[in-house]
């Protein structure tokens, strides 16, 4: 039985139990509940008592009788089903270890003490006295205008100071969703009960928007966010006060001017702080300085009128809170204990183990398979890989470098998830990031809900409603069927990879056969003859060795002396037989003996033969004893034989001797070799005895004749896999058409499942309860709501997409509530804002790009970095940086890399990044066409280096900018990146004065930082590299802003970049381009002095500038040898004739049809052995099989994604076989051929 099974007999029993024991008490049988009621525990598996609520058959009544006695149970399952177990002393330390790294409370939290006004977060009110700020907050008013830049100085002044607040929570909202502007007021001074803190703070916070054009700039009251009470500064007096209590429900409703100040002095006397009320008119914000703030006691509060408009991020306890909870719980999941354990002995900054090959993911049963997938975006062969990893495992990291699809692999996990009955959450802290995941599932989306502002309650529960007035679905297909079909045609692919390409009987892969082979034609009488001479004089035995035995014995008798040699020791052993039989240590003074002994037979034997018959009979056995002894002597081996014929001729025998120092040294060499090697001489020799062919042709011949005969018993044996190759386009066609249709079938079933799920909401008791708070004007809060309702949420809606900060702000602290829990931007993060996430789910997907931005302070980190300079992070934010919750889960958990790069229009747009950070591990197409102008340009100017600015770069990037935005031809997008946050703020005010002086196109350029694209923000933005990460545009621009200063000296001071791991920031930078790159500089890379520098980062700054230098110029072999330098192994540069023989006779074939063919095209080790080039454009790229049955890569990744992608990039791509090649290339030529018509006829 499964959990849910022994859940609802375990349910079952108590409730005869408690029937049995009221029957008992007083002597009726009570219900307590039906079977109903408890199956759907079982399945839904009840926590607090508020969840009986939604449950069909069971009331208040039961909750007071029963509650707790089902709870215990469903309680202890739920802890089960996510794997959950006590903490261990260990695992709490580490957990209140993170804890202390989220206790924002500390001076540089602006919601506890704020002794100064910051330019780009707070504006004093009182210093525009016109304006009726308190009208607007407590009043009718709903907007306000503030500030007309055209009345004077001030006004001026005040519009600059509130733009730059306009620019810092607008670029706050496009990267994180949060929009944390407020009217703060009133304020409180004092200390913090335990003396280690002054405070100065807001009390309450009023949303607000702030709305400009070029001259006015007007203030809205923000009613889709709930005025609130400070609750940071009520946790930092619990904190000092060494309390642990909840915080209270903070929202501030129904407040009137007569009311509002009562009702907070109430509100902040109940939760621990004792204010004094004082009737008094708003005050000027008073400025202190470093030792001038009031001296105050410990426990001492003012309440103090100030009035301030400020950014004042509100979710600073959410997350402090859920760790308080785990640690009271005193319970912990699996994959959280699995990430924290040991926590202090890991280095984050290392190399960890590379992410797992292709072959190593199959090892480990991670290879793909249709029935365990579910997609409805195209997937490649590594974003596979991490779907069934998904099903395979509870711990996963996704590795995904710049423009690797990681927003379409987390969507194929969503909807992978959804299609199993799983609930999901997805979590990062980059707004972007959501709202690309959110894009990307298309009209699936409306079932999902996306929150990363909690204070936006009007999206809430716009969502929540077309989500419950989603129509129904039509009913979905088979998609097993589908499935089976998909995976029948990889088993066609497999097979002919197994058959073809992978070592047979012969001990060689088949296809490799056909390239070495001349292949006979027997139709042709000079081939047919010559085939029967080879065929008669080979011996048969030859036929049985393996190849490897074969192809060192045609190796071998290539060598001419080892041939000539045997040949002569062949020719002396022919003509003088006897030498086999002489002993093989004589030496020359034997032979000489032997000689004379000869001599003396050969006398002897004269004169027996001239003696009569009676002479003859008695001398003969004189002369045979000589002749016996002088055999003993000198024979090995003789017989009767032997004496018999020396003594019939000595003379041979004598001059046969002179020939016997040849035929040692060659009998040495032939004793060497073995009975199979001494077959193949013989064979030799008789073929070119026959044919009069030298030895080293009648060689070759011998060996492709064994090869041959190999070959055409292979190719009768397997006619099947023949015709499985010919039809290797029809099959891919097949698999493609049947993924496509399988995509279609996924989206429709799953839009099937998550409506059948909505039915937990629509079905619900509580329906009429959830839909008036949805319709009424005052909406709850989310945290109430979902409070409320997440018994039937959790069930209903599957998808939910928020920030960590949601995470703790709006879902209960409950172990495993997510089946599934997806990071994405996890570089980012710091690991203590991803352990409540982590908690509440089952299983866990990391996904991210440690060659990226780790968190800063600066960044998305654990504070709001306040100082005396306005611009802090040339010093300080490299040196904030800290572990991520990717660099800890890589050190944790296997890794699988996604490989294909999409983003890039042109591979120099990406090259140096693959080489420099990714060791040229990324899949890069190949340019299909060369582009009318470099994709990358340097454009060089002579700037100044000012309060950490360049204005002359500045006016070229807005130059640059007009010119774009004013020509482009098919509508590109385009931003602007910077090395600095002074930099981006400059650009930023020259684009608005040549807005406000040129209004047509200020409209374009206001127009354009609006823009978006189904959901997604595309619009113009400029952004110092801190920003960045996750954005991409047609167009990026950059301006590096250092430059010498007004003493000629170009400083040397790397900041960021000079830290470890600073290089990172540039790999962001210079990887956000679509289609084109834009540098504007102030210096030559060769201006950088980089030799004694302690990392990194300067050193491939200057690199990059070389590059992109080089790229700019045209200078390819420049470029290559640069990229070159970072020592990539996958680099190969082949020669001009190429390594393939395949490849060989094509070019051949198609160079001599007039055709312009090019070799290895592409940078790096991605390339496509041949391409046909019309009119500066790639019309047909042509892949040899003998190059990708070599790969280290599935089935599916050589002979479909591989094709796909490279189509994706505007390839039209044709396979070359080589059996085909071999045994009717004029057939395979003309293939080509109409392969190169057809994508003629296509463009």
């Amino acid at each position: 039985m499964g959990l849910e099974d022994d859940l609802y007999e375990e349910l079952y029993e108590l409730r005869e139990n408690l029937r049995e024991e009221r029957r008992q008490a007083s002597g009726r049988q009570q219900q307590v509940c039906s079977d109903e009621a408890l199956r759907e525990m079982a399945q839904r598996v009840p926590t607090k008592a508020e969840d009986f609520a939604a449950i069909e058959g069971v009331g208040q009544r039961f909750v007071e009788l029963y509650g707790e006695d089902f709870l215990e149970v469903t309680r202890k399952y739920a802890i089960t089903a996510a794997n959950g177990s006590s903490i261990d002393a260990e695992a709490a330390q580490t957990l209140r270890e993170l804890e202390k790294k989220l206790i924002n409370i500390n001076k540089a939290n602006r919601l506890l003490f704020q002794p100064k006004l910051s330019r780009k977060n707070a504006f004093d009110m009182t210093t525009l006295p016109g304006a009726d700020i308190m009208g607007l907050v407590f009043g009718n008013k709903r907007s306000l205008k503030l500030v007309d830049s055209a009345k004077g100085p001030d006004a001026v002044k005040a519009y600059k100071h509130l733009n730059e607040i306009i620019r810092e929570v607008n670029r706050e909202q496009r990267d994180k969703g949060q929009y944390d502007l407020y009217v703060a007021y009133p304020f409180v001074e004092g200390k913090m009960p335990d003396g280690d803190l002054d405070i100065r703070a807001p009390l309450a916070l009023f949303p607000v928007v702030l709305e400009k054009d070029t001259r006015v700039i007007t203030l809205k009251m923000d009613d889709s966010r709930d005025a609130i009470y400070n609750n940071t500064l009520i946790l930092g007096f619990i904190k000092a006060g060494g309390q642990n209590r909840p915080l209270p429900d903070n929202i501030l409703e129904d407040y009137t001017a007569e009311t509002f100040m009562s009702n907070l002095v109430d509100f902040y006397g109940n939760n621990g702080i004792r204010l004094e009320y004082e009737n008094r008119f708003p005050e000027p914000f008073v400025e202190y300085k470093a030792g001038e703030f009031p001296k105050y006691s410990p426990g001492e509060t003012r309440l103090v009128p100030n009035i301030l408009i400020g950014k004042y991020p509100t979710y600073s306890s959410s997350i402090q809170k859920d760790f308080d909870g785990m640690l009271a719980g005193r319970e912990i999941n699996g994959i959280l204990n699995d990430l924290i354990v040991d926590l202090n002995k890991s280095d984050f900054l290392s190399d960890f183990p590379l992410p797992l090959t292709e072959a190593e993911m199959e090892k480990k049963g991670l290879e793909a398979s249709e029935r365990d997938m579910f997609y409805i975006n195209s997937l490649n062969s590594s974003q596979e890989s991490i779907l069934t990893a998904m099903d395979r495992g509870d711990e996963i990291v996704v590795q995904g470098p710049p423009g690797t699809g990681k927003s379409q692999v987390i969507t194929g996990l969503i909807t992978s998830a959804v299609m199993k009955g799983k609930t999901v959450l997805m979590v990062s802290e980059k707004k972007t990031a959501l709202d690309v995941v959110y894009s990307r599932l298309g009209t699936l989306s409306k079932y999902c809900l996306q929150i990363d502002d909690v204070a936006n309650k009007e999206s809430f529960y716009k969502q929540l409603a077309r989500m419950l007035e989603a129509g129904t679905p039509k009913t979905s297909c088979d998609v097993d069927s589908v499935s089976d079909s998909i995976d029948n045609d990889v088993l066609l692919l497999d097979n002919i990879a197994d058959v073809m390409y992978k070592p047979g009987e012969f001990g060689i892969e088949p296809y490799k056969l056909y390239s070495m082979d001349r292949w006979l034609d027997l139709s042709d009488k000079r081939q047919f003859d010559e085939y029967k001479i080879l065929k008669d004089n080979i011996e048969p035995s030859l036929l049985d060795l393996k190849y490897p035995v074969v192809k060192e014995l045609h190796r071998k008798f290539a060598d001419p002396t080892l041939m000539k040699n045997f040949d002569e020791y062949k020719r002396l052993v022919a003509k003088y037989p006897w030498m086999t039989q002489m002993k093989p240590d004589l030496s020359e003074y034997n032979i000489g003996e032997m000689k004379a002994d000869l001599l003396d037979l050969e006398k002897q034997m004269s004169e027996w033969k001239s003696k009569g018959f009676m002479g003859k009979l008695f001398s003969k056995g004189k002369v045979t004893r000589e002749a016996t002894a002088m055999a003993d002597r000198y024979f090995a081996n003789y017989n009767e034989h032997t004496v018999n014929s020396v003594m019939d001729d000595p003379r041979v025998y004598f001059d046969g001797l002179d020939g016997y120092e040849t035929y040692s040294a060659r009998a040495t060499v032939y004793g060497k070799l073995n009975a199979d090697e001494k077959n193949y001489g013989d064979d030799i020799l008789g073929v070119s005895g026959e044919t009069k062919m030298s030895f080293t042709d009648s060689n070759d011949r011998i060996y492709d004749w064994i090869l041959n005969d190999h070959l055409q018993k292979f190719d009768a044996s397997h006619k099947d896999i023949m015709q499985e190759i010919w039809d290797f386009e029809s099959i891919i066609a097949d698999m493609d058409r049947k993924i496509a249709q399988k995509r279609e079938l996924c989206r429709d079933k799953v839009e099937e499942v998550f409506q059948q799920n909505l039915k937990y909401i629509t079905e619900s008791k509580r329906r009429g309860d959830i839909n008036r708070i949805i319709e009424s004007k005052r909406k709850w809060n989310l945290n109430k709501f979902i409070g409320r309702y997440g018994y039937e949420l959790f069930k209903g809606v599957r998808v939910w997409l928020l920030t960590p900060e949601v995470v703790s702000e709006i879902l209960p602290l409950e172990m495993g509530i997510f089946d599934v829990l997806i990071f994405d931007e996890a570089s980012q993060m710091y690991v203590e804002k991803g352990v409540p996430s982590i908690y509440r789910a089952k299983k866990v997907i990391v996904a991210g790009d440690h060659k990226q931005l780790r968190p800063s302070s600066l960044g998305v980190g654990r504070i709001e970095y306040e100082s005396d300079e306005d611009d802090p992070e040339d010093d300080v934010s490299a040196a904030l940086e800290e572990e991520s919750l990717l660099d800890l889960a890589r050190s944790r958990y296997d890794s699988i890399l996604l490989n294909f790069h999409y983003r890039s229009k042109y591979e120099e747009l990406i090259a140096f990044s693959n080489y420099a950070f990714y060791g040229g591990r990324l899949y890069v197409s190949p340019n299909v066409e060369e582009p009318e102008r470099p994709p990358i340009e340097v454009f060089r100017v002579d700037g100044l280096w000012e309060d950490k600015s360049n204005m002359a770069e500045a006016r070229k990037i807005v130059a640059l900018l007009k010119e774009f935005l004013t020509t482009r031809k098919n509508n590109e997008t385009v931003g602007v990146i910077t090395f600095n946050s002074s930099q981006r703020d400059l650009i930023s005010d020259v684009l608005d004065e040549e807005c406000a002086s040129d209004p047509s196109f200020g409209k374009i350029v206001n127009d354009e930082m609006r823009r978006f694209d189904n959901g997604e923000d595309v619009g113009l933005f400029i952004k110092n590299i801190e920003s960045v990460q996750g954005d991409e545009r047609d167009v990026i621009m950059f301006s590096i802003g250092y430059a010498k200063n007004s003493e000629g000296k170009l400083m040397q001071r790397f900041g960021w970049l000079n830290n470890r791991g600073g290089e990172n920031r540039l790999n962001v930078a210079i990887s956000r381009a679509k289609r084109k790159i834009m540098i504007v500089t102030s210096f030559e890379p060769e201006d950088l002095q980089v030799d004694n520098v302690k990392n990194d980062g300067p050193r491939i700054l200057k690199k990059y500038l070389q590059y992109a230098r080089a790229v700019s110029d045209g200078d390819r072999g420049l470029a290559d040898s640069i990229l070159q330098s970072f020592g990539d192994d996958r680099w190969s540069v082949p020669d001009e004739i190429g390594a393939s023989k395949v490849a060989d006779r094509v070019y051949s074939a198609l160079t001599r049809k007039g055709y312009t063919v090019e070799r290895n095209v592409g940078i790096g080790g991605y390339q496509i052995d041949l391409a046909v080039k019309q009119n500066n454009r790639y019309i047909l790229g042509i892949e040899c099989d003998s190059h990708l049955y070599t790969l280290d890569s599935s089935t599916r990744e050589r002979d479909y994604h591989r094709q796909k992608y490279l189509e994706s990039r505007g390839w039209s791509i044709h396979r070359v076989w080589t059996p085909g090649m071999w045994k009717n290339p004029e057939r395979e030529i003309s293939r080509i051929i109409e392969a190169i018509e057809k994508s003629n006829d296509r463009r």
